[in-house]
């Protein structure tokens, strides 16, 4: 065995808002999710991401067989983050053709690099209670907050905060236009945000006296997350999991679990519901909750194949490009953008519902879902920090993305499992990629019917990602109950310019109990007066 310290989640998420002052905690399997997303003031809050040291134990093969969190009786903890933000330096995206000279592949083509680069330096905090800002960044001269590290006091002493900015977004000079026809979706030259990213170290000194460095880890700070209680049908931790299946670090298992890796596939097409008028035209949750009958058909191997066969049928072979297919699901794009093909599920995804398909699987369900923001039980806290933090990100599509884009799918990024290499990856570099405002690649992907929301099924169109950034929402619990049509989320918003202004007052997707017992997903916490009610105003 090798003992190891090691931080954990090994890559951890941030998100902006608009609050000074408050914030919440990220999902983690030992904290609630928050009772709410704005302070008193009615400004949306930032999510931190929290990072602690395990004193770790692993075999031969690199499995976790024991740890235990180096709390300030065991040690202490010297924290040194650097976060930058290098999309005005980046490449244009779409990507084009290698063979085109570098300098004609840049945005912002002519201008400094390191002045469109906003990179505050590391920062350095140790102890109980402290704290360093991260506000000498600039962007051609103009300074941009990036956020800031905290630790904790008392018992969680050696643990540390990590917040992102404030959401803002804006132009040098000042007041230039977003998007067409000057800029795109994803590339608009002199613009920039205030997203970032960046490698997380730690010194221990142990009770010894001894010295050691931590395994880093990295933070994301991303956009928010609308619908938190949303799963993505391809999470980053499902293209974490399959890169490292793909580095042969970890293996597909030989016997999935149908609670724990098959019905989480299987469920999270029907949560769109909730966030896509397509979804619930396509699958309507109410048919599929977890106390439907069904699950207990699907999760035994000596039942139904016909029926495991028929779904699996429905699903894109991830390893092929076929021809668009109006019955395949979920109605998601995939990184191509074209018009009727669908995100496929992830290879390692694949392959554990191929392996369902032909029986075998463990029967291990009892009629009660996993909650995949909470600790399984015999899993070790590292591993869940690691998969808890990436199971609410966007695993696709890629185009570009919304917490971090294609980069998370190279497995030469990774140092090992859920732990991107912090020794080679440049601070900036995983949101790099990314729109530039990210409000502008917010805005349009949404999805592209022209008939929403009186949907016909057999439309080609798609969504993009409508468990972070919802696409129609039901206002309330009336809505629901009374089988109203559901609501654009972004009403009110026309245009990108629009959403660079208003992003922080659109509504949260949250769940709540439903009248029959069964959670539902309403809005909540909208600012932004719908457009009936301005014009009644």
């Amino acid at each position: 065995m090798a003992t190891t310290y090691e931080i954990h989640p090994g890559i951890g998420i941030a998100r902006v808002g608009t609050s000074t002052e408050h914030y919440f905690v990220g999902p983690e399997p030992d904290a609630p999710p928050p009772t709410a997303f704005r302070d008193d003031e009615g400004n949306l809050l930032r999510q931190a991401a929290r990072f602690r040291v395990f004193e770790c134990e692993r075999d031969e093969r690199n499995a976790l067989l024991a740890a235990r969190e180096l709390t300030p009786d065991l040690g202490t903890i010297a924290w040194t983050v650097h976060l930058a933000n290098r999309k005005g330096a980046g490449e244009v995206f779409p990507p084009p053709d290698p063979a085109v000279p570098l300098a004609q592949r840049l945005r912002n083509q002519g201008q400094d690099r390191a002045e469109l680069t906003i990179d505050p330096g590391p920062r350095t905090v140790d102890g109980s209670s402290r704290t360093a800002l991260l506000d000498t960044g600039t962007f051609k001269q103009e300074p941009v907050f990036l956020g800031e590290i905290r630790t904790e006091s008392g018992e969680h002493g050696g643990r540390l905060l990590v917040l992102g900015g404030f959401g803002r977004s804006g132009s040098v000079p000042a007041g230039l236009p977003v998007g067409p026809p000057r800029g795109s979706f994803a590339n608009n030259d002199d613009w920039f945000d205030d997203v970032s990213d960046g490698p997380v170290r730690a010194l221990v000194t142990t009770a010894d006296g001894r010295t050691h460095r931590a395994k880093p880890s990295w933070v994301i700070v991303a956009p928010p997350d609308f619908a938190p209680g949303v799963a993505n049908f391809v999470t980053l931790y499902d293209v974490a999991r399959d890169v490292a299946v793909h580095n042969r670090w970890l293996s597909v298992p030989d016997t999935p679990s149908f609670t724990r890796d098959i019905y989480p596939i299987l469920s999270r097409p029907f949560a769109y519901s909730w966030v896509s008028g397509r979804a619930g035209l396509m699958h309507g949750s109410a048919r599929w909750v977890p106390s439907s009958p069904r699950w207990k058909i699907l999760a035994d191997p000596a039942t139904a194949p016909g029926i495991r066969q028929s779904l699996f049928a429905r699903l894109r072979d991830p390893h092929t490009r076929p021809p668009s297919d109006l019955k395949s699901m979920p109605r998601l794009h995939d990184d191509t953008n074209q018009k009727g093909q669908v995100l496929p599920p992830i290879g390692t995804q694949y392959r554990i519902l191929d392996k369902w398909v032909a029986g075998n699987f463990v029967n291990d369900w009892d009629g009660q879902p996993p909650v995949e923001e909470r600790k399984y039980p015999g899993e070790l806290m590292p591993d869940a920090l690691d998969r808890i933090a990436l199971r609410g990100c966007s695993g696709g599509a890629f185009f570009p993305g919304i917490e971090a884009g294609r980069i998370m799918a190279d497995g030469g990024k990774y140092s090992e499992p859920y732990r991107l290499d912090a020794d080679t990856l440049e601070p900036g570099e995983v949101t790099e990629g990314n729109a530039v405002p990210w409000q502008a690649d917010f805005h349009l992907c949404r999805d592209d019917s022209p008939n929403l929301p009186t949907l016909e099924e057999d439309e080609p169109y798609l969504a993009w990602w409508p468990a972070q950034r919802p696409d129609m929402v039901f206002v309330d619990l009336a809505a629901v109950e009374s089988r109203q049509q559901p609501e654009f989320w972004a009403r009110g918003v026309d245009h990108m310019a629009d959403m660079v202004e208003h992003w922080h007052e659109l509504g949260v997707v949250v769940e709540t109990p439903g009248a029959n017992g069964h959670p539902v997903f309403v809005e909540t916490e909208r600012r932004l007066p719908d457009p009936q009610t301005s014009l009644d105003g």
